[in-house]
């Protein structure tokens, strides 16, 4: 064999080994990434030849169904736009988003618990179909929640959590939209970046908390012992230098000599940053732990749909290894510094402290049962942490109750229950604040806890969201 001949065989060989390599790699090491991977439309193609099990709320009623045509089963939404951030979609052309693409393997019946049904099917000759799953939404507090966002024409979203067991009784982010639409709509659901319909504001949006994170700073006090309820402290100008940075209450109101509840209830920004001094950068971080800031909470959704809170810089996590200066502290303790929180984590922190210092792990689905409505899989709620213990979140639940009673949630009264509730009004740059809303009910036995987002607010939260945060949570409470 000629050299140049000899030459052009190796390159053919190592071309093909090269080929083989790569194949075997994307077959073997990357199967599984693959095959999980959302716009892998081949998958979802595939598996249209069989019946998807339905996705159901609460009372039953059709979220998610099915629609035969040539033999292949097309993804329905009898819902339409109540809860698409939880279903998600299934869509050959656009991939699968939300519970559909999380619980896929239910959902076909390709899960292992699935699985000794649909083989047994195949023996018998019947069609193979997937589980059902049966969530934990409630429609008419699923409803109020989307209608009162609507109505005040914000972007924002809601999140009601049960407070003994953790369950979603609602999840809505707003603007919402229908997935049965998809096709028809999805340039113009793409086209405004700040609208963003298809972005899950209840568990993906991290904002800034603004006061609703004095809880956090207020428990860390509490816990520690470094202050009481009736702590005293004087505020005769309404700011505060810290370090050579000042710092303002709202309007540089000054409310004269006051305790912490009171600093609480009427959300004193010179006071917090005086606590938050005091406590330092070790303890706030620790306590923000405690509460689950930096982790993802363990919802049933893919884990990219559920963003993690904490201290952001640079669109990343901070944590406490860089030390920050005592002004950034003081910031941080009054819920600005670079902190973003979801309305998710918000509800499960309000949710914590109606629960007598417990967080519970929040879940969205009840049971997944096969088509003969065999339950296989049934929710078994847990506490997923324990960050205050319980005379700490019963001072801290008689202060939520002072703040609505005469501080910042005035609004919140009804005579129907008493609410406890902490505000919050964050500046955001470029754009009008976010009003905050975090709280539960009935203050003396909670049974639903709430956190409300409302994005582009007027200056003050009492105006927007704490109404809406009190109609759905009497809509929870069937009051």
């Amino acid at each position: 064999m000629n050299k140049p001949i000899r030459r052009l065989f190796i390159v053919t060989v190592l071309m093909f080994a090269s080929l083989a390599g790569m194949l075997g790699y994307h077959q073997v090491v990357q199967a599984q990434r693959l095959a999980e991977n959302p716009y892998n439309t081949r998958k979802v193609f595939a598996q249209m030849r069989i019946e998807r099990g339905l996705i159901l709320m609460r009372d039953k009623s059709e979220l998610s169904a099915n629609r035969l045509e040539d033999d292949l089963y097309y993804r329905t939404y009898p819902g339409g736009d109540l809860a698409p951030h939880v279903t998600g979609y299934s869509d050959v052309t656009y991939g699968q988003t939300g519970l559909e693409r999380s619980r896929n393997d239910y959902l076909t019946g390709t899960a292992d618990e699935v699985e000794l049904f649909t083989i047994l099917d195949t023996i018998l000759g019947r069609e193979k179909r997937g589980a059902d799953l049966r969530l934990t939404l409630v429609p008419e507090v699923q409803r109020e929640a989307l209608d009162q966002l609507r109505s005040i024409g914000k972007n924002g979203a809601v999140v009601v959590l049960e407070v003994k067991t953790g369950a979603v009784v609602a999840m809505v982010s707003s603007p919402s939209y229908d997935p049965n639409l998809l096709e028809a709509n999805w340039e113009q659901l793409n086209a405004d970046p700040v609208a963003a319909p298809l972005f899950n504001r209840a568990t993906q949006e991290i904002a800034t908390p603004g006061s609703s994170f004095k809880l956090i700073t207020t428990a860390a006090a509490l816990e520690t012992g470094a202050f009481k309820p009736d702590s005293k402290f004087d505020d005769t100008k309404g700011s505060i230098d810290i370090y050579g940075n000042t710092i303002n209450n709202y309007r540089t109101l000054p409310f004269g000599k006051h305790d912490l509840a009171d600093a609480f209830a009427q959300s004193i920004n010179t006071t917090y940053a005086q606590v938050g001094d005091e406590l330092g950068q070790e303890t706030l971080f620790e306590y923000m732990k405690r509460f689950g800031l930096y982790e993802r909470p363990p919802l049933e959704l893919p884990e990219d749909e559920v963003a993690v809170s904490g201290r952001y810089e640079a669109g990343k996590l901070a944590g406490p290894e860089k030390q920050l200066d005592p002004v950034q502290v003081a910031w941080m303790a009054i819920g600005q510094e670079n902190l973003q929180v979801t309305p998710l984590q918000m509800a499960m922190i309000a949710q914590a402290i109606g629960n007598g210092g417990e967080m519970m792990a929040p879940y969205l689905i009840d049971t997944i049962s096969d088509y003969h409505g065999t339950i296989i899989r049934q929710a078994d709620p847990k506490v997923w942490k324990t960050p205050i213990d319980s005379s700490t979140a019963a001072e801290l639940t008689e202060m939520m109750i002072m703040t609505v009673e005469e501080g910042t949630g005035s609004k919140a009264q009804t005579s129907k229950t008493q609410i406890a509730a902490k505000t919050g009004t964050a500046e955001v740059e470029g754009r009008g604040p976010n009003a905050w809303f975090v709280g539960f009910a009935p203050a003396e036995d909670p049974k639903y806890a709430i956190a409300v987002l409302v994005e582009d607010a007027p200056d003050e939260s009492g105006a927007i969201a704490v109404p809406l945060a009190r109609d759905v949570l009497l809509a929870a409470l069937g009051l």
